[in-house]
C-alpha cells in the first residue's frame, strides 16, 4: 500500500477533482465510501473548510492522500476500503477533525482532513510521510496486502547512467559479458562473506584478495573498526585515479553493523599479546591496589582497574567467560507517612476500599466518556447546521408552510376568483340601481319635462322594471360568490391547517428571499451557539476524565505502595486510620435540649401570669 500525502487550502477543489471525470477520464462511479462528515460531496467540501477556516493563519489547512494498491491485492470490496480508511485515519491521529474518504476508481482511495478538528484544536503533521509509511506497514499485516517494502526494496544502491556510461567506456555493461564493477563487486563480496562465516576478519580478507578484490578498512583515530571500502583493477576514474566504494554503497548487508556478526569480530592474537603486555607493565609498576580484592574472589572481579581488565583479556583470548560484576543491591527508599501531604488524602483510605473506589472511577469514567462523546456528535450536527451543510428547523419550518400552502393552492385560487365575482356583481347591481333611481325621477316628471329630457313615462317605467329585475338577478350572483368563497376558504383552511392561508401566501410570495434570508440566518446563529455549548461540554468532561484518570492513577501507586512497604509499618498505619477513624463522628448529633423539672410543662401550653390591675379589672 502506498500513501501519496499532498496538502493544500480548500477541500472544495479536491472533491471537485475527486467526483470529476478525471484529467483523462478515468474516475469510474465516484463515492463516499467512509468519513464523519454526511451531506453531498459539495456540502462535505464546505464543511470541512468551514472547519478548516477557524484557524485562518495555517497556509495550508488541508491535508490529503491517496492509498493505493497493486494489482495483486485485487479489488477490495467498499466495505474494506472504509475499514481501511478509518483505521488509517485514527493512526494518523485525524479522527477528532472533519475527513472523507471518496473511491472513484479499482485500486486506490482519495483521504482529504482538515487538519483543524471539530474544536478549533490545530493537528500536527510532523513526521506525516513516517507516520503515514508506519500505518499502511500495520494495515497491510492486518488485511494480508502485498507489503511495499518488499516489493520497492532494493538490493544495493543502483548504478546510476553516469556511472553506466563510465562502465561502458571501460568495456563493461548491458551490451559487454561483464556486469558494471559494482555489481560485480557486490556478487564477489557476499561470496566471500558466505565462505568466510564465523571465521574472522583474516579470513574474510583473505577470501577478498584470492577473488581479486582489494579492500581496506576504514578504522577510525580511536581504533574502531567502521568497514571497508572496495574496488576491482581497471576501477579507476578519467584521470586514471582508483575508484574505491564504500560498503554500504556496494550493497546495505555489506555495513560493518552487520557484516561483523556474520564473519566474526574476535580480537586477533598480536592485539590480545600487546594489550597483556601493557597491562603486565602496569602491574610491574605498582599500579594496583595493594590489598582491594578479598582472598578467593576472581581477579576479574578485583576493584584494580589494570588487574580486572587483565583478566578479563585473558579469559577472553582462553575462549572463557569472565564472571560479571556484581549488581548492587540498592538501598530501599524511605516510604512516607500516611499522613505526608504526597499521600494525602488517599493515604487516609482504609486499604479494603482502595479497589471500590478505583472501580467506582471508573465507572464513572465511563460515564462520561460516553456523555463526551454524544456532546461530539451533537457537536458535529449543530457544527454542520453553522456552516449551512445541514437544514435547519427555521428553514424547515418556512419550507413545511410553503408546501402546506401549495397543498391549499387550488382552493385559495377558487377563494380568490369567488371574491371577485362577487365584486363584479356586487359593481353591476350598484350601476342598475343607479339606473333605477334615475328611471323613477324621470317618471315622476310630467308630460313637457319628459319630451325636453327625450323620453316618456312608459319607456322610464319599463327602464325602472328592467332595473330592479337586474338588481335582483346581480344581488343573487352576489351571494353566490359570497357562499363559494366561504366554502373555499373553509377547504383552504382544512388543507393547509392554516387560519388564513390567502394571507401567508401573499406574504411568501413578497418576502420570501427575505423570509429564508433570516431563517438561514437563525439556523446558523443557534448552530453555532449549540456547537459551543457542546465543545464546551467536551473539554469539561475532557478535564473531569482527567481528574478521574489521574486519581485512579494515585490510588494505583497508594495500593502498590501499601503492598511493598514494611509490614510493620503497614500495620502502624492500618491501626492509625482505625482510631482516626473512630476519634471522628460520622455525623454532628442534634443538641438536645436540658431536661425540665418535674411537674413543668411545656412551653407551648404554658398560661400567660395575670396582670398587674387586679382580678376585678378588665381592658
Amino acid at each position: 500500500m502506498i500513501a501519496n500525502i499532498t496538502k493544500g487550502r480548500r477541500a472544495v477543489g479536491a472533491l471537485i477533482y475527486d467526483f470529476g471525470p478525471g484529467r483523462r477520464d478515468e474516475h469510474i462511479n465516484p463515492r463516499i465510501v467512509a468519513g464523519n462528515v454526511t451531506g453531498t460531496p459539495l456540502q462535505v467540501a464546505r464543511a470541512i473548510d468551514h472547519t478548516a477556516r477557524r484557524r485562518p493563519g495555517i497556509a495550508a489547512p488541508i491535508w490529503r492522500t491517496s492509498l493505493s494498491l497493486p494489482d495483486e491485492d485485487g479489488i477490495l470490496p467498499d466495505a474494506q476500503w472504509a475499514t481501511i480508511a478509518t483505521a488509517f485515519i485514527a493512526d494518523m491521529g485525524f479522527s477528532d477533525a472533519p475527513w472523507v474518504a471518496v473511491r472513484h476508481g479499482d485500486d486506490h482511495i482519495h483521504l482529504t482532513v482538515s487538519r483543524v478538528d471539530w474544536s478549533g484544536q490545530l493537528l500536527t503533521d510532523r513526521w506525516d510521510y513516517r507516520r503515514a509509511r508506519e500505518a499502511a506497514d500495520r494495515l497491510e499485516e492486518e488485511h494480508d496486502l502485498v507489503r511495499a517494502r518488499d516489493r520497492f526494496r532494493a538490493e544495493g544502491p543502483q548504478v546510476r547512467n553516469n556511472e553506466l556510461e563510465a562502465a561502458k567506456r571501460r568495456g563493461r555493461g548491458p551490451d559487454a559479458d561483464r556486469p558494471p564493477e559494482r555489481e560485480e563487486l557486490r556478487r564477489l563480496v557476499r561470496e566471500v562473506r558466505d565462505a568466510s562465516r564465523g571465521l574472522g576478519r583474516a579470513a574474510f580478507e583473505s577470501g577478498l584478495a584470492d577473488a581479486g578484490v582489494h579492500f581496506r578498512a576504514n578504522e577510525a583515530s580511536t581504533g574502531r573498526m567502521n568497514g571497508y571500502s572496495f574496488t576491482l583493477d581497471g576501477l579507476v576514474d578519467g584521470a586514471g585515479e582508483q575508484i574505491w566504494h564504500t560498503a554500504s554503497k556496494v550493497a546495505k548487508d555489506l555495513k560493518w553493523a552487520q557484516l561483523k556478526d556474520v564473519i566474526g569480530d574476535g580480537p586477533d592474537a598480536a592485539a590480545t599479546a600487546e594489550f597483556v603486555d601493557r597491562a603486565t607493565e602496569m602491574l610491574r609498576q605498582g599500579r594496583i591496589e595493594r590489598g582491594a580484592g578479598q582472598p578467593g574472589d576472581h581477579p576479574a572481579l578485583s576493584t584494580d582497574p589494570a588487574a580486572r581488565i587483565l583478566a578479563q583479556w585473558r579469559a577472553k583470548a582462553a575462549g572463557q567467560e569472565a564472571p560479571a560484576d556484581a549488581v548492587p543491591t540498592p538501598e530501599p527508599e524511605s516510604v512516607p507517612a500516611w499522613t505526608d501531604r504526597r499521600r494525602r488524602p488517599h493515604g487516609t483510605l482504609a486499604t479494603d476500599s482502595i479497589p471500590a473506589e478505583i472501580k467506582a472511577a471508573h465507572r464513572q469514567i465511563s460515564t462520561w466518556q460516553d456523555e463526551m462523546e454524544t456532546a461530539r456528535s451533537n457537536a458535529r450536527t449543530w457544527d454542520g447546521m453553522a456552516t449551512g451543510a445541514v437544514t435547519g428547523p427555521r428553514v424547515r419550518d418556512l419550507h413545511q408552510l410553503a408546501a402546506q400552502i401549495e397543498k391549499a393552492r387550488p382552493h385559495i385560487e377558487a377563494e380568490v376568483t369567488a371574491r371577485k365575482d362577487r365584486e363584479a356583481a356586487e359593481t353591476a347591481a350598484d350601476a342598475a340601481r343607479k339606473m333605477l333611481r334615475e328611471a323613477n325621477r324621470l317618471k315622476g316628471l310630467g308630460w313637457l319635462d319628459l319630451r325636453r329630457e327625450g323620453t316618456s313615462r312608459k319607456a322610464e317605467e319599463k327602464k325602472a322594471a328592467t332595473a330592479s329585475e337586474a338588481i335582483h338577478a346581480y344581488v343573487e350572483q352576489s351571494n353566490k360568490a359570497m357562499s363559494r368563497a366561504a366554502d373555499a376558504s373553509r377547504a383552504a383552511q382544512k388543507a393547509s391547517g392554516l387560519p388564513w392561508a390567502e394571507g401567508e401566501d401573499r406574504r411568501l410570495r413578497a418576502e420570501w428571499p427575505q423570509l429564508l434570508d433570516d431563517a438561514q440566518r437563525g439556523d446558523q446563529d443557534e448552530g453555532r451557539a449549540r456547537r459551543d455549548t457542546e465543545l464546551a461540554r467536551v473539554e469539561d468532561l475532557a478535564r473531569r476524565i482527567a481528574g478521574a484518570e489521574t486519581r485512579i492513577d494515585r490510588l494505583g501507586q497508594e495500593a502498590e505502595l501499601r503492598r511493598t512497604m514494611p509490614a510493620g509499618q503497614r500495620q502502624a498505619e492500618a491501626r492509625a486510620r482505625s482510631a482516626a477513624a473512630r476519634s471522628t463522628p460520622p455525623t454532628a448529633r442534634r443538641r438536645k435540649a436540658p431536661p425540665r423539672s418535674q411537674g413543668e410543662q411545656p412551653a407551648h401550653l404554658r398560661r400567660r401570669p395575670p396582670s398587674s390591675g387586679g382580678p376585678g379589672k378588665t381592658r
